[in-house]
């Protein structure tokens, strides 16, 4: 199927510019791609939101597809494209990195001092960028799942104007975007019909209290690979425990042998793919057909 993009439609304003002293913070545009696909049926569409990876330091909606030298992740624009190609709408959404000094975001993080910080050191070394704390972290991710909320909330209230069954919207992401598409669905409960997480958990701590919430909670299938960060190697599958204690539905889908960084043809457990398994997951949902 043919596939349109509709590239950088503004669906918020937020400010940037939080620990500049010497001018005030100033307002920015974010923005989001739209893959739409080529279509006769005036049926309303099913649609997945995705949300980019990098940190919350880089990557951006057209590209953040990386590699370690052992594997290279698939961008999410890619996966959108795809997710298109097989009828569904999908949307590429952008949020304030933490070079923009973000004004931190409505807090959500429970231990906003022991935010997981092994990959943002990292990644703010090879940046050239001073160590900051934790807890200026955790406002600049809280910053970033303020973004992506009012992205679905935008997605939500515009549904007629792209086409798309509000009710079949599906909301994920890879590394920081999967963390904001858990923090968003989970924390502050925008209502979606399921979440994919690659390789980007809650903190536990966190999925504790927001699995407490007695009402309905969206399916969650989680991806990640077998030698991926620290935090997600540890966290994932507590989550999934978690998850399963709560009597709340769950997926894990691990890639043999795979790091942070694993393509959508990258082989799981079962022998399925990344992308059949999110396939799979969009069909149990009732987003995509049962071929």
């Amino acid at each position: 199927m043919s596939v349109r993009i509709e590239r950088d439609i503004v669906f918020a304003h937020a400010r940037v510019g939080y620990h500049e002293p010497q001018r005030p913070m100033r307002e920015v545009a974010l923005s989001l791609d739209a893959y739409l696909p080529e279509t006769t049926s005036n049926n309303a569409l099913p649609a997945v939101i995705m949300a980019f990876g990098g940190a919350f330091h880089r990557g951006s909606k057209e590209n953040d597809a990386f590699s370690d030298g052992v594997g290279t992740s698939t961008s999410v624009a890619e996966y959108c494209r795809r997710f298109a190609e097989l009828g569904m709408a999908a949307f590429s959404v952008s949020y304030r990195l933490a070079q923009a000094d973000p004004e931190p975001g409505t807090p959500l993080l429970t231990e906003p001092d022991r935010v997981p910080m092994s990959r943002v050191n990292p990644v703010r070394v090879e940046l050239g960028l001073p160590r900051i704390a934790p807890k200026i972290m955790a406002g600049i991710m809280e910053a970033a799942f303020d973004d992506v909320a009012n992205a679905v909330r935008f997605i939500q209230d515009g549904a007629s104007d792209f086409g798309i069954d509000p009710q079949r919207i599906v909301l994920g992401g890879f590394s920081a975007g999967g963390r904001c598409a858990m923090y968003v669905a989970y924390g502050k409960r925008v209502g979606v019909r399921g979440v994919i997480s690659i390789s980007g958990p809650l903190v536990p701590v966190d999925a504790a209290e927001f699995l407490k919430h007695p009402g309905g909670l969206p399916p969650l299938l989680m991806l990640s690979g077998e030698r991926d960060l620290d935090y997600v190697c540890t966290f994932v599958p507590d989550l999934e425990r978690q998850f399963r204690e709560a009597r709340r539905p769950v997926e894990w889908a691990q890639v043999p042998n795979g790091t942070h960084f694993y393509a959508a043809e990258a082989k799981i457990r079962d022998g399925r793919t990344v992308m059949q398994a999110m396939q799979a997951s969009l069909v149990q949902w009732g987003c995509l057909p049962n071929s």
